[in-house]
């Protein structure tokens, strides 16, 4: 569909309807669309954008449009300006532009013309839904001019009578955020996940079986996934939720072995008999049951808290109830996604409404302007003193028993990964790198790994071939078939986003390159069994190029290579550690350098962004690593390494984005005395 395209009528609307997941029925009267309902309209649009759509996104965060849409479309029915009198003046402010003012206009005002049309989109989806945006009686935006003579009222396809209608709830965003309803969340999330893939939600058990309602002591669940990681490569892997019913109800092996505790039992009863009901159960009653199964009922009523909690999770199942009504009665995850949008509309809502003097094309454009479209002043490059490791003062999680503890110490050889894990937050390390918790499935991540092992077939068949690439073809086939390989980590939507937009960025990075690639390379190449300073390190490098025994050392970037900067750069005083990529390359660098069984030295290090920027061109950033960037990250790993085996990495970053520091805080597991 092609910006401004409309929508068929509501005959044939079936796929809306299906996809929206919103109860049509014109024999009722018209009711007000509500928080969630206006998150899922945004989404269908958004999720309908073509390849081309100036709006539509591929990478990082793709529902982003919610924000700004929300904020476009509220101003427009309030101030009651319509798409076609905007689009003339869109056309009147470019005509009135010099030369040089506008190539910066043209980008935004592209994207701001594909909003309008999509605000006529809404319109007809609120119709053919049976929805009304309820009527606001005050303008939001007052700009100087003419424009403050447009009408305010709204012009909508409503019945007489409708604004008597009871109002819909807002979304109780104060209650979603509420670290005890995330927990009942990520259960729900945790059901719909497992009832659709088998094993995708295993991150989400590993913290849902810390919940207080089960009573399973935390070196217990810390057990359970210890031996499931050990398992990974050998012939007995196995997954959290197949590992956690055998331990529950296999026979003791003796008289005097204990058995699983009781709380295990609780949790994997509740979930195989939760798992199975998602789809058949309406909402309500999917919810009603996990909050009896589970134990959490009980948890509340014994709680000393009760008079704060018992009214946070009925205010929450309460609307949950109100929400399954006005949608299919059985989605719930259809229900969980919009309510993981949740908080793009009290973002867009805390947001200033755009104002400016020149008019309100001006003010509109604000929304779809980017850094690069305004002045801005570089930032300090000057480099920065090296600074000691800081030391963290976030959440303090307990030590588990001595014996767990030593083994997670004695196996450990320090990589790049793990440096920068341990850099960001220690607690992030303890369970990404030592513990080797569950890894949650991520759309970005397997796209990644898509893309990389296409390049790595794509020079192991020119090895194999007399240093001839082949076909590109042959390249975009094998990113193809791990693709659909892995099929099961996308929803439908994500994969075939994802894959079209692969093969596109395959394609052209194929052709940009194919005649220039050095065919002297080895790939994947694993490094073990290195020592620095008594630290031991290891690493696995996409790449190395080589001119004799000279090596450029090549690491496969996927992502937005705009953002990558801060990423790429040394200490500097905004950031005194450097950047992780930095780190990476230097770290590289010495494990190359040091590896006893191959006379190689490493002279460059280049991050290849396998996508191109903004623009579309695509990037290789080369780094030329000098003596001060070799002590000062050998510094970094040694003194981490020191701290490491002090175990030192049960204090968390405290940064309120970090997702341990938050899970250790919510679950119980903090014994800091700091708030």
């Amino acid at each position: 569909m092609k910006p401004g395209a409309k929508f068929p009528g509501i005959a044939g609307n079936l796929s809306l309807f299906i996809c929206c997941c919103l109860t049509l029925d014109m024999h009722h009267p018209l009711l007000p669309v509500s928080d969630l309902e206006r998150i899922g309209l945004f989404v269908h649009l958004i999720d309908r954008f073509p390849v081309g759509h100036p709006l539509k996104r591929f990478r990082g965060d793709v529902y982003f449009e919610i924000v700004n849409f929300h904020q476009l479309f509220k101003v427009m029915m309030q101030e009651g300006w319509q798409t076609e009198i905007l689009q003339e003046e869109i056309e009147a402010y470019l005509a009135g532009l010099d030369t040089t003012a506008l190539p910066a206009a043209i980008g935004w005002t592209e994207k701001l013309t594909a909003a309008l049309h999509e605000f006529d989109n809404y319109r007809l989806l609120l119709v053919d839904t049976n929805r009304y945006e309820p009527v606001r009686r005050e303008p939001v935006l007052k700009i100087a001019g003419s424009f403050t003579q447009q009408p305010t009222h709204i012009v909508s396809q409503q019945s007489p009578g409708i604004q008597s209608l009871p109002p819909t709830a807002s979304m109780p965003l104060a209650v979603l955020e509420d670290p005890f309803i995330q927990q009942v969340i990520v259960l729900l999330n945790y059901i719909v996940a497992e009832q659709e893939i088998p094993s995708s939600g295993e991150a989400m058990l590993f913290e849902l079986l810390h919940g207080p309602w089960f009573q399973i002591a935390p070196n217990d669940i810390l057990d359970l996934t210890l031996d499931v990681a050990d398992r990974q490569y050998t012939e007995h892997i196995t997954t959290l939720r197949r590992l956690l019913y055998e331990k529950v109800h296999s026979p003791a092996k003796n008289l005097f072995a204990p058995g699983a505790p009781a709380g295990m039992k609780k949790a994997s009863d509740a979930i195989e008999k939760l798992i199975p009901l998602v789809g058949q159960l309406p909402v309500p009653d999917v919810v009603s049951l996990l909050l009896e199964e589970t134990g959490i009922t009980e948890h509340i009523d014994q709680h000393a808290d009760n008079a704060t909690l018992a009214p946070r999770l009925n205010a929450f199942h309460n609307w949950i109830t109100e929400e399954s009504l006005r949608h299919a009665p059985n989605n719930l995850g259809r229900l969980l996604k919009l309510i993981a949008l949740a908080p793009y509309l009290s973002w867009a809502d805390s947001l200033p409404v755009p104002t400016d003097p020149d008019g309100r094309i001006v003010a509109l454009g604000r929304l779809y302007k980017t850094a690069d479209d305004t002045d801005t002043k570089p930032a300090d490059e000057s480099a920065a003193p090296i600074y000691p490791l800081p030391h963290p003062r976030g959440p303090v999680l307990s030590s588990p028993y001595r014996a767990i503890e030593n083994k997670l110490v004695q196996r450990f050889a320090m990589h790049a990964t793990a440096l920068n894990s341990y850099l960001r937050c220690p607690l992030e390390f303890y369970y990404n790198i030592l513990v080797r918790t569950p890894f949650p499935r991520n759309e970005a991540t397997e796209f990644g790994s898509a893309v990389h092992f296409a390049l790595e077939m794509l020079f192991k068949k020119m090895q194999s071939n007399q240093e001839a690439f082949p076909a590109k073809q042959a390249f975009i086939l094998d990113f193809e078939s791990y693709m659909h390989r892995r099929r099961a980590s996308f929803t439908q939507e994500q994969f075939d986003r994802r894959l079209g937009y692969g093969r596109e960025v395959l394609e052209n990075y194929y052709e940009q390159y194919a005649h220039r690639w050095n065919t002297i390379v080895t790939v994947e190449r694993n490094f073990r069994n290195v020592v620095v300073r008594g630290v031991p390190i290891k690493g696995k490098i996409d790449k190395l190029e080589f001119d004799g025994r000279s090596v450029n050392l090549v690491d496969y970037k996927t992502g937005d290579p705009d953002k990558a900067d801060y990423r790429l750069s040394p200490p500097r005083a905004a950031s005194p550690l450097g950047g992780d990529y930095w780190r990476q390359a230097v770290f590289y660098k010495i494990l190359v350098d040091n590896y006893q069984q191959k006379e190689w030295k490493v002279t460059s290090a280049e991050f290849d962004f396998i996508e191109p920027d903004r623009l579309g061109v695509y990037h290789k950033e080369k780094l030329f690593i000098g003596p001060e960037d070799v002590e000062t990250v050998t510094q970094q790993f040694t003194v981490a390494w020191e701290r490491i085996r002090d175990r030192d990495f049960y204090t968390g970053c405290g940064k309120p984005g970090c997702h341990w520091c938050r899970f250790v805080k919510s679950y119980g597991l903090d014994t800091s005395s700091h708030p």
